[in-house]
């Protein structure tokens, strides 16, 4: 029985936010637009927590300087499951896959990291 309750009790706790935000944006649209901000800025911060993980393994496995790419493509994976965002990329053929490339942002929105993770 003590297992169950230190399985179910965390739980509990980590849903409560969760169903919040949900009825939150059943309730209106503007309700909609800020349950979605709420998930994106989670998405963002558990994200960036976790490129720690991501930055040490990388460099364990000598490919450090792929770190940004990879918490990037993570970042853009999440935020299209949990929020159902698409972003088409026109001319994406002109682009170098082979070769070093800068990708610059202007952080105009918040969906330039969005954005430079695709």
């Amino acid at each position: 029985m003590s297992f169950l309750v230190s399985v179910f009790k965390p739980l509990a706790y980590i849903s409560l936010p969760l169903i919040l935000v949900r009825q939150i944006a059943v309730s209106r649209s503007i309700g909609r637009y800020y349950a979605r901000v709420v998930v994106y800025v989670g998405t963002l911060m558990t994200v960036a927590s976790c490129s720690v993980i991501i930055a040490a393994g990388m460099s364990l496995i000598g490919r450090a300087t792929d770190t940004n790419s990879i918490v990037a493509r993570v970042f853009y994976f999440l935020t299209t499951r949990a929020l159902d965002l698409r972003i088409e990329v026109e001319g994406e053929e002109n682009l170098l896959k082979d070769s070093p490339t800068v990708y610059m942002a202007n952080h105009q929105s918040m969906l330039d990291v969005f954005v430079i993770g695709r």
